[in-house]
This record gives structure tokens, sequence and C-alpha cells, in this order.
């Protein structure tokens, strides 16, 4: 909307229409036909306000240009193909982008689209003979990250059937085709997806190759596992050629096809495969029939292709101890329709029975009511057409042992770390299986309410640590306790109660500090002791006293200290004594302060020569003032500034440049800032005298 209410304003007012400009199509394929035609494939740039014009393809026989624009321009917004007819693309790679052009004034072009480049292929003879050698050029350099990453390879053969013969990861740009027919022409192409949008195919290339005529492949019968033993065995049928001499089984995987023996004879057609793992994953299986045409050299028999695999049944089973059921899953059975599976179950030993029977599409069973602290057994059998047709998976052995209750919960310790923090360390039963550990929370005796939850897995060292962030610790002691599930979510243990250690701290005008704190609850111990720690004017921490555990307060007398700022702030530590376990631990207070009142005031007269030091100089005296800044001016009658001082520490003795002024009134002023910011002055008058007391 915007955009359409700039263009409108524009033309209301005469000013100069604003440029707009599309995003360039996002260009995805290039695909080369056998005529060296080739076709782009885009995905169009949205157009919110319908300003799009045209599209225009350009095209360079190499990536360094020049490009020249290929006509026409595509003039239909939602076209997102265009074939440039005469390309050439068959004899080298061709180059590739396009821009969108817009209705409105210039500059209205898109920037240019990825230059995107045909595929060209080479294939040539491989030295010895027996393969084909494809190389081909990349479509993009980077890899396009909206292609597929594989190269899939195509052959023609015969002439009007393409079969996809392999596939490679990118970058590479390298492939090898082992020939598996007499002789005939031969044409491959390469082809890279772009997701389900467009496919890229190269141009194409062959050549003749000869080989011998191979034997038919074999029909697989069934691919089953025993299971007695949980190896795979595979039944086929034999090849019908006379001068058939075995066949070759081959295991694909992961890794690929890998052959893993050869088995003589024409009517010899069961294997059992003793290196198998089909009782731990699905296996597949082709088989290969060779003749007794060898060629070469050395000669090698010529060797069958391959018919699509057959694949093994993988049974598996998960035991849900709450409900008492087992659910068997199985992969499908890869190779001819399946019409049913049927499931089969023993316990103990005992005789197998009919679980259930599924349709072709199940893929899971479920075994409710099943006794517990006993195996099961399992097998999945499909069935084919006419019942004549049947494969076994591996058997699936499922103990049902019910997982170990959780029989304690206790509490270590639940201690203060700031004022909006409080951990508390749970000590679990690390033998037994919990689903989550829960936290409950109450302050100063309120209901109980959850805080935190944790999974009963994962916990270390026995202990599960819990970080409250959402406490007032210097306002109220808080309580704690656990439940815990069991593995189906019952609770089963309720853990002791921890409750913090609330500290309070108040100042006297007596130069005492009162403390006061609830005692910690609860250890499998007692609380053997508090230490009481200090800390004045934000200083270190200090042990100030260690009192006996039964003892829930203390006073501190401060009046030794009235040189600081009277900021006297604390913290107790419980230790605890006597656990059973032998693991003792300490849980530590909020910390709390207590702030004397400041104390100043200033004599009204002073005596030079007094026999008590204090009367013979003028200076505030002063308690728990902590100065931050400080200044002392004497004044005479006529308002003249004739002594200063900006220390606390230093009084006037009644002198002025070494020589005592003469008896009488002088006036003063007193200012200072104490630690807390707090800003005081004073004016007034003292009386100062000459002689003794």
């Amino acid at each position: 909307m915007t955009g359409i209410r700039l263009v409108l304003l524009g033309a209301v007012t005469g000013a100069p229409a604003v440029a707009q400009v599309l995003d360039p199509p996002s260009l995805r394929c290039a695909s080369v036909n056998v005529s060296g035609d080739v076709t782009l494939t885009w995905v169009v740039p949205p157009d919110p306000n319908g300003i799009f014009q045209q599209y225009e393809v350009y095209h360079s026989a190499s990536l360094g240009g020049p490009y020249l624009l290929v006509p026409p321009a595509i003039m239909v917004y939602g076209t997102a193909t265009f074939t440039h007819f005469g390309a050439g693309a068959h004899l080298a790679p061709q180059y590739y982008y396009v821009v969108a052009v817009s209705s409105a004034p210039p500059p209205n072009s898109s920037a240019p689209s990825d230059t995107l480049a045909s595929i060209f292929l080479d294939v040539t003879q491989s030295s010895p003979l027996g393969s084909a050698v494809l190389d081909w050029t990349p479509q993009h350099v980077p890899h396009l990250a909206t292609a597929d990453t594989l190269y899939d390879i195509w052959m023609e053969y015969p002439v009007g059937t393409w079969q996809l013969i392999g596939s490679v990861e990118e970058p590479a740009t390298h492939y090898e085709h082992v020939i598996s027919i007499c002789e005939d022409s031969l044409t491959f192409r390469v082809s890279l997806a772009n997701g389900n949008l467009c496919t890229s195919f190269s141009s194409r290339d062959g050549d003749v190759f000869r080989d011998d005529t191979p034997p038919s492949p074999p029909v697989i019968t069934t691919v089953s596992v025993d299971t007695a033993s949980g190896q795979a065995t595979i039944d086929w049928g034999a090849s019908p050629e006379g001068d058939t001499d075995g066949y070759i089984v081959v295991l694909i995987d992961a890794l690929g096809n890998t052959i893993i023996d050869t088995v003589w004879g024409q009517g010899n057609t069961f294997y059992q495969y003793l290196l198998s793992d089909a009782a731990t994953l699905p296996e597949s299986f082709t088989v290969a029939a060779f003749d007794t045409c060898w060629s070469g050299n050395p000669p090698s028999p010529n060797t069958s292709a391959t018919l699509d695999p057959h694949t093994t049944i993988h049974a598996s089973t998960s035991y849900n101890e709450c409900a008492s059921s087992v659910t068997v899953t199985w992969t499908p059975y890869g190779g001819w329709p399946v019409v049913n599976y049927e499931v089969y179950a023993q316990q103990a030993g005992g005789s197998w029975f009919l679980l259930g029977i599924f349709n072709p599409t199940a893929g899971s069973a479920l075994h409710e009511n099943v006794l517990p602290f006993t195996t099961y057994s399992y097998v999945v059998k499909a069935v084919g057409a006419n019942g004549t047709l049947w494969s076994l998976s591996n058997k699936a052995i499922r103990p049902t042992d019910y997982p170990p209750v959780p029989q304690f919960n206790y509490i270590r310790v639940a201690t203060v770390l700031a004022d909006d923090h409080i951990q508390v360390v749970d000590s679990v039963d690390g033998s037994a299986a919990a689903k989550r550990y829960i936290l409950e929370r109450s302050a100063n005796g309120e209901p109980y309410e959850v805080i935190a939850v944790r999974p009963g897995t994962g916990t270390v060292g026995g202990t599960v640590v819990f970080d409250d962030l959402e406490v007032e610790a210097d306002q109220r002691s808080y309580s704690y306790r656990v439940q815990v599930e069991d593995s189906c979510g019952t609770p089963v243990v309720t853990s002791n109660t921890a409750s913090t250690i609330h500290l309070r701290a108040e100042a006297d005008l007596e130069g005492f500090s009162h403390l006061s704190w609830n005692g910690y609850a609860e250890w499998a111990g007692t609380v053997g002791a508090y230490a009481v720690y200090r800390s004045i004017s934000g200083g270190p921490w200090e042990l100030l006293v260690l009192l006996p555990g039964g003892q829930w307060s203390y006073s501190d007398p401060v009046q030794d200290l009235i040189a600081t700022d009277g900021g006297f702030c604390y913290y107790v530590e419980a230790f605890e004594v006597g656990n059973p376990s032998g693991i003792d631990v300490f849980s530590r207070s909020n910390e709390a302060c207590a702030v004397q009142e400041v104390q100043f005031w200033l004599p009204n007269a002073f005596i030079a020569g007094s026999s008590i030091e204090a009367n013979r100089e003028f200076r505030p005296v002063t308690a728990y003032t902590g100065f931050a800044s400080y200044q002392l001016i004497i004044y005479n009658r006529w308002g003249q500034n004739i002594w200063s001082t900006t220390d606390p520490a230093q009084g006037w003795d009644g002198k002025v440049g070494g020589t005592y002024v003469p008896q009488g009134m002088y006036g003063y002023y007193c200012a200072f800032e104490n630690g807390e910011g707090r800003k005081l002055d004073k004016r007034g008058t003292v009386t100062f005298l000459w002689g003794r007391e």
C-alpha cells in the first residue's frame, strides 16, 4: 500500500515519479535437449504493486561474457520457463542470467539473477575397455543452495528408454559405469534436481560399447530372517539360460552395493548370510547371474543386471511400564506386494500365539496387559499373494522389568546467595528411575506452590540444583520441599522441608547492633554453630563471633567504632554436624545492615593552655560520620576568614600565623558530607580564652 500511495502522490503533485525495481527472478534450472536447445526455469519474483513489464534472458558462450539479450522478451508475469533454440549446448556449456523489467521509469531493470550454466557431458571409453567414463561441467560454482546435492546419472538403453544408473555427491563431476551388455550404442546424460520445481539435464553423449550377453536377472522369491540365528536368508528363481554358471549375492546398504558371496551352480538358489546384521536393522539384497561366457584379459564372465532389491523386515519393541503394554514396530517388507502382516508373540519361552493380523500399510501393533518382570518375544510375518509368499522378521525380545521406584529424596541445603537468589541442593535416589523432580516453595508459612520442575534424567553426582530467582530473601524466610515422581509420573516421595535463614539487624542509640534470625531447618544432622560475619563501611567480611546452634540472636557493641560511617552489615552461616551420610553442609542467610545514627556537635568555648587536651582546640565532636568531604572556617569580628582546614582531624588552637589571637568571640562555619552522601553545615560562634584550668 505504501508504494501505491507514493505513486499517486507523485501524479497529483507533479513530483518526479519514484523508480520501482522488482527483485530478479530466482534462476533454478538449465536443461539441454538432444538438439542442444536450453530450457531455463526460474521462480517469479513478487510483484505486489503489479508493475511487471517483461523478463529478459541474457546468454553468453563463456562465463566471463559478453552476455547478449536472447529474443524475444517474455511479457507474461507468471511465465517461469524459456527455451533458447539453437543454443549449441550439445557442443559446450552455455551461460545465462535473467532480469525482470518493471513498467516504472528507468532505471527499471532488476539486478541480474544468478548466472547458471548448462551441464556439458563428455563420455569416453575407459582404459582398459569395459566402462563408460563420464565427466561434466558444473552448473554453478558454488553449488546452488536450492539444488539437490546429488547428480543423477542416466543411461539410454535400449534406445528411447532412460534408466537411472547411479548418483554422485556434488562437487564431484566424474562417474564410471560398468557396461553389462554385449555390444550396443549407449547414450548418457546427467541430471541435477532443484527440489520439486525442476530438473537440469546435461547434454547427451555416448559411444558403442561391447560386451557379451549375460543371463537373465534372477527373480528373488523372498528374503527372510532365520529367527534362531538372526541371519538373513535369500531365495530366488533360477535363471533359465542353460549356460548360467552361478549367482552373485549383493548386499545394498548406505555404503552402496557390496558383493558378499558367489553361489555356484544354476540350480543352487538359496543363500544364508553368515555375517548378517538383520537382527539389528533391515537388510536389502539383490542377486545377479553370470554365465560361462568370459571375455577380456584376464577373462571374466558375462554377468546379468540385478532386479529391484528385496528388504528384510526388522522388528523392534518399546515397553510402557506405566500402561503395562509393549508396542511392536516393524519396517515394511520390500520386494513384492504385502497382503497382510501377522504378529506372533511368546512369553518366557512358551508357545507362540497370534497377537493379530494387520493391513499392509500397518507398521506397529500394541500388546496390552503384559506382565511385569518377564520376557516377551515377537516375530512379524509378511504374507504375499495367495499366501504362498511369506517372510519373517528377526525375533525382537523385550524384558518387562519395571524401573526401580525412588525410595528417598533429601534437600541437603537451601542457602541465600543474594537477596534475589536462593539455591536449593537436592539429593536424589540415583539407583531409581524418576520422571520429574518438582520444587515447591512456601513464604512465611503460606501454602506451597510449584516453582520449578526438573526431568528425572541427567542428574549429576546424585544431586539436582535449583536456583530460585523470584525471591526477596532480605524480607522473609522461604521453605522448600521436593516432590518426586516415579517413571510413570506418580508422586512417590516427598523430601524434608528446608527453610532459609532470615537475618534482621537494628541499630540502637547506645552503640549496639541487635541481630536476630530464625534457625535453619531442617537437616538430617543438627545445627552445630552459627557464625556471624560483619562488614564495616562496605569493607571486607570478617568473622565476628561463633555462637551455639541454639542461639538465634546477638548484640554487637560498636561504640569503639565511632570513626566509621556507622554502616555495619552482617550475615549468618549455619553449620551442620552429625549428618548420617557424612556430608555436612552450611547455609547462609541474607545480608542485613544496621546503620548507627550520625552524631555531630561543636563546643562553644576552648582555652589555650588547658590541662585537658580536648579543651585546647576547637573542632567538631563526631561519631559514625565517615567524612567524604569536610571544611571548617574561622572568622574574626569583621567577618574575615582567618583560619580554615579540610582535615576533620585538625582543630583550631587559637593561633593565626603562629601567634594566639586576642581573647574573645569568633565566628565559624563547618560543613561536611558523610559516607552516605548526606550533607550538613553549621554556623555559630566560639569563645577563645587564655589561661589554665
